[in-house]
């Protein structure tokens, strides 16, 4: 299977268990892998056969903004759908990570990663 890739999509979310980590907006890191058969797109060089990854950062971007999130999991969550929903793609797996998350352990951020499948 062919994938399409966008690494490290900076987005701007109200994320955090706390509602003092969810007032104001910050930046996490959105990675989407689309998994779909591109050979027709490269032998007829044509976007319809392809998909706009301009456009699916449009999705992502949506979603992020969209309401205040208690976990990333559930932005992953409700990306991969909204990508499904919206993309002719046989998967699609998103990964969000949030730098700062783990700062009192030196780690350079937290993430996640959900893989999801079209139905049928």
């Amino acid at each position: 299977m062919d994938r399409i890739l966008v690494p490290e999509l900076p987005l701007q979310a109200r994320v955090g268990v706390g509602a003092e980590e969810r007032a104001a907006p910050q930046t996490i890191l959105v990675e989407i892998e689309l998994h779909l058969d591109l050979a027709r797109a490269g032998r007829t060089d044509d976007l319809a056969e392809s998909v706009d990854y301009e456009a699916v950062c449009e999705v992502a971007d949506a979603v992020a903004r969209s309401r205040p999130f208690r976990l990333i999991e559930a932005i992953a969550e409700e990306t991969a759908a909204s990508v499904l929903e919206r993309f002719a793609v046989a998967e699609v797996r998103v990964r969000v990570k949030k730098p700062g998350a783990l700062v009192g352990w030196c780690a350079p951020f937290a993430a996640v990663e959900v893989w999801r499948r079209r139905n049928g």
